[in-house]
């Protein structure tokens, strides 16, 4: 009887066990697809039925690669994985070449302080208008000409703060005073700081990280190719998640 007793006992701490890490699992994965910026999603929360994740830094510039492929194939990018595949994607921006290097040069300000940028445009709701234009504006005048572009190249230098600044001059619909003032006193300087935290302890290196559903990788490779921002490249790490 006392055997018995002792079996029906042990079976039901382990079914308790059981019940609490599932439940603890299922809580877990459920708080991880909230988004840390509801600004910087694509996609339907309500109808999502896969999550992909992009954790980033813009002046990351394997990071930049993958966004400015995305953003040349943007309808594409729409119609077959946001819409056709119930996708909820969402950019979880960072500091993290600031956290990385700012003992090292002065220009991993730049991480920084365009981040804190980009997080004032969301605050508007223009975070991808900001994005893709900062990132298309370093294209331009970096990473063209072969500057930034990886570890051997060139640094970019120490940009003023006007220089992030001065696209969102040309986003229509947001209040260029209030965003500015935004900027200047740092106004989400505590959101940037921990989501980058955040971040950190996710990635099991460098930006950029993507979990994309199952998939999860680091970097990206491709070409520097103003023509075909190395679309064939994301769409095999998109298509990974499926």
């Amino acid at each position: 009887m006392q055997k018995a007793i002792r079996i029906v006992a042990v079976i039901l701490v382990v079914g308790l066990i059981g019940f609490l890490f599932v439940n603890g699992t299922i809580n877990n994965n459920k708080n991880s697809r909230e988004p840390w910026n509801e600004h910087m999603l694509k996609g339907d929360r309500e109808t999502a039925k896969l999550y992909y994740y992009d954790y980033t830094d813009i002046m990351c510039p394997y990071c930049d690669k993958f966004a400015n492929a995305v953003a040349a194939h943007e309808e594409e990018f729409q119609k077959d994985y946001i819409e056709g595949k119930n996708i909820l994607f969402e950019i979880r921006l960072t500091d993290a070449l600031y956290v990385y290097h700012k003992d090292e040069h002065e220009s991993a300000v730049n991480s920084r302080n365009s981040a804190l940028n980009a997080y004032c445009a969301a605050d508007q709701d223009k975070f991808w208008e900001y994005y893709n234009g900062i990132l298309a504006k370093l294209y331009t005048d970096y990473h063209s000409k072969g500057i930034g572009i990886d570890q051997y190249a060139e640094r970019i230098p120490k940009l003023e703060m006007d220089y992030f600044k001065d696209v969102a001059k040309n986003i229509d619909g947001l209040d260029y005073d209030k965003f500015s003032s935004c900027v200047d006193n740092e106004e989400k300087a505590d959101e940037l700081d921990k989501n980058t935290q955040r971040a950190l302890s996710i990635m099991p290196s460098g930006a950029p990280y993507f979990v994309f559903g199952n998939y999860k990788t680091s970097g990206f490779l491709g070409k520097w190719d103003a023509e075909n921002y190395d679309w064939e490249q994301a769409k095999l790490l998109l298509d990974a998640g499926l």
